[in-house]
C-alpha cells in the first residue's frame, strides 16, 4: 500500500508574523504577491499585444472559419479558445481575453510552485520561491500572454505536483496523465520537463525503500499517459484532413531548428533576463553547489537537480525568447530550494520579497501603453475589409483577413532567403491578394523604398509596383497614375476605385469615385488632370482618426 511523503523537518516554518514591520514571517511575501499580480491584471488590457499572441489568436479565427485544423501537434488550443471568436468587440478584445485566462494559469503555476518547494524547504521559503518565479522580469511581462507557455506550464507543474505529494491512487494517476498529455497536445516543448519528472519520480520510489511494486506503479503512469495522450491526439485530429505522416514531418521539421551548438541566439536576452531578474539569477547559478553542500539526503539532491535543470536548454534549445522563461523558470524556481534557503539565513525574507516587488514596480512604470492604441486602430481599420480577403503580413496579425504568406520568424525569413523562390509574386499571380500588412521592417523597407531588405528583388517590385498607401502601415493593392500613358502591370485583378481625379484606362475614361474592374495584366493608364489613384476595393476610405506614428509591436 502507498503512503503520502513524510513531511519535511529540514527547514521549520517560521513564527507567526505579529505586525506589519515583522520581515521574518510571510506578510510581505504575500504583499509583494498580491501587488504583482494586481500589476500584471492591469498590463492585461494595457500592454501591447505581441507578434506571436496575434499569430495564436488568427489560427483561432481560422479553426471557427472553416472548422479545419491542420496541425496535428501544438494545436489543441484551437479547440479550448475556439469560443473566443464569439466575443464582441475586435481581434485585440478578444486576445485580452485569452490573457485572463492565461493569468490564471499563471496562478496556477505559482500555486504549483508553492507546493512542490515544501518537499525541501519551509512554508516561508516556498512563497518566496513563487514571488522570485512571478517577479522574474520576462515571467512578470509575458506569464499572461496569450501563448502555449502558460497553459503548458500549468499543466506540467501541476502534473509534478501529483507526482510528489499524490498517494498515485487511480484518481491522481489519471490526473497526471490528463494534465501531461494535454500538455503535451499544446506543445510539444514539454520533453525539456523531463529531468524534473525523472528526479521528483525517483525521490518517491527512493521513499518507499525502492519498491518493485512502486516501480511498477511509475511504469504504469507512464504508460497510462501515453495512452491517454494517444487518446486525445486521435480525438484532435479525428476531422484533420488525410495529409501524410504531419506530425513526423513536424517533428521532423522542429528538429532542424530547434537545437544548436555554440553562442546561444537569443544571448542578449538571457542577459537582459539576469539583469531584470538579478536575484534569482544570482540563485540559479549558486544553486547547484548549495544543493549538493546541503544536509538533504542524496535522493532529495537528485530531485532538486532534476527540477533546476530545465535552464540548462538556454545553451543548447533554440527557441528561448522572452517568453519561454514562463515555460523554463517554473521548476527552476523550485530547484533554487537550497539557495532560496541560504538567501533567508542571511537576509529576511521580508527584505528579499520587498526588493523583488521593488524590481517588478520598476518595470511596470515603465511599461510602454501607448503602444496598443495604435494596435487597436490598425485592427478597427482593417474591419471594414471584406471578411476572408487574402493578405501579407508579418504574424497574421488581421485575424478576420486569410494570411497568404509564411509566419515571419527568423528561421521563416531563413527559409524565405534559403529556397531563392519570390513567394510573394508568386502568389499574387496564382490568387488575389489585395493587402498588405507592413508590421516587420522587411515589408517597411520594400515600401518606404530603404535600402534594399531581405526580400528578393522580383518580391520587392511586386509590392512597390500593387500596393499604395490606406491607414498607416496597411496597403492596398493600387496605383499611382502620373499624366502618362504608361503601360502598368497588374498582378491584383478585383474592383478598383479612382481616387483623386480623373484617369483613362485603356482608352476608357472614368472620374473620381468611379469603380472599374481590372483583370490580372498590363493596362494602359492615364491621368489627364495629373496625379490620380486607382485603390482596389469599392469606395474603401481610411478612419477618420489620423494615423499616430510609432511601433507596432514592444520588443523584448
Amino acid at each position: 500500500m502507498s503512503q503520502t511523503l513524510p513531511a519535511t523537518d529540514i527547514a521549520p516554518d517560521a513564527p507567526p508574523a505579529t505586525g506589519w514591520r515583522d520581515l521574518d514571517g510571510t506578510r510581505w511575501q504575500h504583499v509583494a504577491l498580491i501587488a504583482i499580480v494586481a500589476f500584471q491584471a492591469s498590463m492585461v488590457f494595457t500592454r501591447a499585444i505581441n507578434w506571436d499572441e496575434f499569430w495564436y489568436f488568427s489560427h483561432v479565427a481560422q479553426y471557427v472559419r472553416t472548422g479545419e485544423i491542420t496541425d496535428p501537434l501544438q494545436s489543441l488550443h484551437l479547440r479550448l479558445f475556439a469560443w473566443l471568436a464569439g466575443l464582441p468587440g475586435n481581434d485585440i478584445a478578444a486576445i485580452t481575453t485569452a490573457r485572463l485566462v492565461m493569468l490564471g494559469c499563471e496562478i496556477a503555476t505559482m500555486t504549483a510552485i508553492y507546493r512542490l518547494a515544501q518537499l525541501f524547504v519551509s512554508r516561508r521559503e516556498a512563497l518566496l520561491a513563487a514571488l522570485l518565479y512571478v517577479s522574474a522580469g520576462y515571467v512578470f511581462q509575458h506569464g499572461f500572454s496569450f501563448r502555449t507557455d502558460p497553459m503548458a506550464t500549468a499543466g506540467l507543474m501541476w502534473a509534478l505536483v501529483l507526482l510528489a505529494h499524490s498517494r498515485l491512487d487511480t484518481t491522481a494517476q489519471l490526473g497526471f496523465a490528463l494534465l501531461t498529455a494535454i500538455a503535451a497536445l499544446i506543445s510539444i516543448k514539454v520533453v525539456l520537463y523531463l529531468p524534473a519528472f525523472a528526479g521528483l519520480a525517483w525521490l518517491r520510489w527512493s521513499r518507499q525503500s525502492f519498491s518493485r511494486v512502486f516501480a511498477l506503479r511509475l511504469v504504469l503512469l507512464a504508460v497510462l499517459t501515453l495512452v491517454v495522450f494517444a487518446g486525445l491526439y486521435l480525438w484532435h485530429i479525428r476531422d484533420m484532413p488525410p495529409a501524410g505522416n504531419a506530425a513526423g514531418d513536424m517533428i521532423e521539421g522542429a528538429g532542424q531548428w530547434m537545437f544548436f551548438l555554440g553562442i546561444p541566439p537569443y544571448l542578449a536576452m538571457m542577459m537582459k533576463s539576469a539583469a531584470f531578474s538579478p536575484i534569482l539569477a544570482i540563485l540559479i547559478v549558486l544553486a547547484p553547489a548549495l544543493t549538493w553542500k546541503s544536509d538533504l539526503s542524496r535522493d532529495e539532491k537528485i530531485a532538486l537537480t532534476g527540477l533546476w535543470l530545465p535552464v540548462t536548454t538556454l545553451f543548447f534549445y533554440t527557441n528561448t525568447a522572452g517568453y519561454y522563461y514562463v515555460f523554463m523558470l517554473a521548476p527552476v524556481a523550485v530547484g533554487c530550494a537550497m539557495a532560496i534557503r541560504r538567501a533567508c539565513e542571511r537576509y529576511r525574507p521580508g527584505q528579499i520579497a520587498l526588493v523583488l516587488l521593488a524590481l517588478a514596480t520598476a518595470l511596470f512604470a515603465l511599461e510602454d501603453r501607448s503602444t496598443i492604441a495604435r494596435q487597436h486602430a490598425l485592427v478597427d481599420a482593417a474591419s471594414a475589409l471584406p471578411e476572408g480577403t487574402a493578405y501579407f503580413d508579418k504574424d497574421g496579425m488581421l485575424a478576420g483577413l486569410d494570411k497568404a504568406n509564411n509566419f515571419l520568424t527568423p528561421w521563416g525569413i531563413s527559409q524565405y532567403r534559403q529556397r531563392n523562390v519570390p513567394s510573394y509574386r508568386t502568389a499574387m499571380e496564382h490568387r488575389t491578394v489585395p493587402v498588405l500588412l507592413a508590421n516587420d521592417d522587411i515589408f517597411l523597407d520594400t515600401m518606404k523604398h530603404r535600402a534594399d531588405g531581405l526580400l528578393l528583388p522580383a518580391d520587392q517590385a511586386a509590392l512597390r509596383d500593387n500596393f499604395i498607401a490606406f491607414y498607416g502601415p496597411l496597403y492596398l493593392a493600387g496605383k499611382t497614375v502620373d499624366i502618362g500613358p504608361v503601360a502598368s502591370d497588374f498582378l491584383v485583378p478585383g474592383t478598383y476605385t479612382v481616387l483623386d481625379g480623373p484617369i483613362r484606362i485603356d482608352g476608357t475614361s472614368y472620374r473620381p469615385d468611379d469603380t472599374v474592374e481590372i483583370e490580372r495584366g498590363t493596362h494602359i493608364l492615364e491621368a489627364p488632370a495629373g496625379k490620380a489613384r486607382l485603390q482596389w476595393g469599392n469606395n474603401l476610405f481610411p478612419p477618420d482618426k489620423p494615423w499616430t506614428e510609432g511601433t507596432l509591436y514592444v520588443s523584448f
